[in-house]
């Protein structure tokens, strides 16, 4: 065990260092791993590997990666395993099939794991999708396309951050708030049999509170995941909701509303990028901008929509936007900026300690 985890951690630090541009290698919980013989033939899988080729871990066992790549890339794939036997650490791509049959471009990282017996080494390799492969071109097409996968990676991103928080609320608030109103009611059945019952009567009436405000928590997960007033009200009543709840949060933060679009007049496809973009908005001006006052305008002209987020803050410094600024803060600026962009908007902040952040976005119709 202790030789693998030394294994996973060079092949880690291996694999960031021979391949930046193939996406972020899965952390070791949760990782597709697999233990192969130097030809390439499956001694063990766990669960993670086992899903991402379609089998359970004891179908794998015996099957060889061959068997999993299509006909045209045996010769390729071999020559990847040749040079695997020759090196420490060798990180490639291959193409494997896996149960379904559909054709998937994986990268596999593999290590060398010593066994008991020393002249029988085997790989341990690690499977994951990279988000992006192919190195920039120079053919302007490639180029859209690079930019259009660049655009689906920090979406997923996103979204990948949008979950981890989902996560961190229903463990944290509702995980905990279930478990107090079990022990509570519990505590109410163990006195009504002792005859205390109105001891009982209270503790129940202090249960039923509880479960009012974990309804409550309920409610706002499932408003921010997908406002009901954007549904049944439209996307201005839901900015306007939004600001309100902001403002109510915080004690020193004044939030107007200004908004002169119709709901009919927004395209239904943008209603949810809008709202997701003035909700960052809003919320990076109250945890980093140290503001008084935030304004949220949407606005209609002849050429669409604009909507805008100005606040009185300290402003930051500009700088480009860079692939470590969505790593660092999921969704961010440049997650926003894709989501106005790969509908045809324009995005663009300005920012400095005079005059605050103003994040404007713009679409056509």
């Amino acid at each position: 065990m202790l030789d693998l985890i030394e294994a996973m951690r060079k092949l880690r630090s291996a694999a960031y260092a021979s391949q930046p541009d193939a996406g972020v290698v899965t952390d070791a919980r949760g990782a597709a791993l697999a233990i192969l013989t130097p030809d390439g033939t499956f001694v063990s899988a766990n669960r993670s590997a086992a899903a991402l080729l379609g089998y359970s871990s004891a179908e794998l066992v015996g099957k060889g990666l061959a068997d999993l790549a299509p006909d045209d890339s045996h010769s390729d794939l071999a020559d990847e395993l040749s040079a695997s036997k020759a090196r420490e650490f060798h990180s490639f791509s291959a193409v494997l099939t896996g149960r379904t049959g559909h054709p998937t471009r994986l990268a596999l990282h593999q290590q060398w794991v010593p066994t008991k017996q020393m002249e029988a080494r085997v790989l341990l390799t690690l499977f994951e999708e990279p988000l992006i492969f192919e190195p920039r071109s120079a053919d302007p097409a490639d180029t859209f396309d690079a930019s259009e996968r660049m655009c689906q990676m920090y979406l997923m991103m996103g979204q990948q951050k949008e979950r981890q928080r989902l996560a961190a609320e229903l463990h944290d608030g509702l995980g905990q708030a279930l478990t107090l109103v079990k022990l509570m009611t519990e505590d109410a059945l163990m006195r009504i049999r002792r005859g205390q019952v109105d001891d009982a009567v209270q503790l129940l009436d202090a249960t039923v509170f509880r479960v009012r405000e974990t309804i409550g928590d309920v409610r706002q997960i499932c408003g921010e995941l997908r406002p009901l007033m954007l549904d049944k009200l439209g996307l201005p009543a839901a900015l306007g909701s939004l600001c309100r709840r902001i403002e109510h949060g915080t004690e020193a933060i004044s939030v107007l509303f200004d908004c002169d679009v119709a709901d009919k007049d927004v395209p239904e496809h943008l209603k949810a990028d809008m709202f997701r973009v003035a909700q960052e908005a809003l919320n990076n001006a109250v945890k980093h901008a140290e503001a008084t006052e935030i304004s949220l305008s949407l606005r209609s002209d002849a050429g669409g929509l604009l909507l805008t987020i100005q606040d009185n803050g300290i402003g930051y410094e500009n700088h480009p936007f860079a692939t470590e600024d969505a790593y660092s803060t999921g969704l961010g600026l440049i997650g926003m900026q894709h989501r106005v962009e790969m509908h045809g908007g324009a995005f663009s902040i300005g920012s400095s300690a005079a005059t605050g952040t103003r994040v404007c976005a713009s679409w056509t119709r």
